[in-house]
């Protein structure tokens, strides 16, 4: 019979808005502004890749279509996609993980999961505060 004590402890982390966000970090002139990560510049018909928070607010989604969003967010600012920056991003993250447990699964480019099970002891902390 298992016991809540010998039950795996798995953190999911899942990045939302991992992309706009990656952009705003590395470009201070549209940090806290509303952001669309996009395929290209200059194609209205795009769907948007990700959406920062702040354009989210505005009624912005993923895989809305950038003529629609900039409808509902005029001051909306279309950034073209950088995936190479994204996984150098993710490995960093990735990274850090590794620093609470070995056993980390990437399951895609902004969501990963820990297994703390065989080293929970060793942190002192609960999942949650971990």
């Amino acid at each position: 019979m298992s016991t809540t004590r010998s039950m795996r402890k798995i953190i999911h982390i899942d990045m939302d808005a991992f992309f706009a966000s990656v952009e705003q970090s590395a470009n201070p002139f549209i940090r806290n502004k509303p952001v669309a990560v996009v395929p290209s510049y200059g194609y209205d018909n795009s769907a948007i890749v990700a959406a920062s928070y702040q354009a989210k607010s505005k009624g912005v989604k993923s895989f809305m279509r950038l003529r629609e969003a900039k409808q509902l967010c005029p001051e909306l600012i279309p950034v073209p996609s950088d995936f190479i920056k994204y996984y150098a991003v993710n490995r960093q993250i990735i990274s850090i993980l590794r620093e609470y447990t070995p056993l980390v699964e990437v399951y895609s480019i902004d969501e990963a999961f820990l297994d703390l099970s065989p080293i929970l002891h060793l942190h002192k902390q609960t999942p949650v505060q971990i």
